[in-house]
């Protein structure tokens, strides 16, 4: 399976970091920095190569017509030139592409009118990709064929877990939920670790019982058959520690600022992919 991804950040990065490892993909990298980025992937003498390449012109030009999977991995301020790229050039034709756009925000609807396609899926993978462990939202257009939807499924697999929604813009939900929810989870664990100096402990005891508190949690939530609730009533005793630590989060009511935020972040998504997606349509216009 050939496999380009277009934009070789820390998403495009993460992303080429797994597959790589994979024997069955043959890769293909596109970005303006190529040569520097190339130097601080992951990579082994082992493995084949990938094949380098500064952008999509010299991309189709070195291979043709040769059906691919496309991740585009770039910014949503790069889109409108990359458009103006594609506009003025008479050999960039996307008909035996697949392209996978993990790209915040933009509409199939505006990625249809830049690449002259309708073989385009949307992804929203978090951070926690980077180790395996990631979640990624995935939306499948009716027009892809269960083949190209297996391939997709596969390369996502790679990386952690996935959701399939069978409407566009449930990503706006998940982007503020898993997308953003990496932040969370660090904010509170960045709120934990900084007690440190009114419980009396040391930097590297608080740091030992942060993350390792963090991962048994984590463990226990994802392994349990009882709901979330019962796992939190089982640590917390009757007139105990723990009891009166969740009445002061209640009090400054903590389960209502999760709420908000979510819901905050999933509006911040929707408002930036409208900015987004209206400027750049018009721009296809001109």
């Amino acid at each position: 399976m050939r496999i380009s991804i277009l934009g070789v950040g820390n998403m495009g990065g993460a992303i080429f970091n797994h597959l790589y490892q994979r024997r069955e993909f043959e890769l293909a990298l596109i970005d303006p920095k190529i040569d520097k980025i190339w130097g601080s992937l992951e990579k082994s003498s082992k493995l084949e190569p990938p094949l380098l390449f500064r952008d999509l012109l010299q991309y189709t030009k070195n291979l043709k017509h040769q059906k691919t999977i496309l991740i585009l991995a770039i910014k949503p301020k790069q889109l409108p030139p990359l458009y103006e790229k594609i506009k003025v050039s008479k050999n960039l034709s996307f008909t035996n592409f697949v392209i996978i756009s993990v790209v915040a925000g933009i509409s199939l609807s505006t990625l249809r009118k830049i690449f002259k396609t309708k073989d385009i899926i949307r992804a929203m993978p978090n951070t926690p990709v980077t180790v395996g462990q990631g979640m990624t939202g995935l939306y499948f257009p009716k027009n892809i064929s269960p083949k190209n939807k297996d391939k997709v499924l596969k390369i996502f697999d790679l990386l952690g877990k996935t959701l399939v929604v069978n409407s566009e813009k449930k990503l706006h939900s998940i982007t503020a939920l898993s997308g953003s929810g990496p932040a969370y989870f660090f904010n509170f664990y960045e709120a934990l670790l900084s007690t440190g100096r009114e419980l009396g402990l040391s930097k590297k005891e608080i740091l030992l019982l942060v993350k390792q508190t963090a991962i048994g949690a984590t463990d226990m939530f994802c392994e349990a058959k009882e709901p979330i609730n019962i796992l939190r009533e089982n640590v917390t005793s009757k007139g105990g520690t723990t009891e009166i630590a969740l009445e002061t989060l209640n009090k400054y009511e903590f389960a209502k600022g999760v709420l908000q935020a979510v819901l905050n972040a999933k509006q911040r998504s929707i408002n930036l992919g409208l900015e987004l997606n209206s400027e750049i349509q018009q721009n296809t216009q001109k």
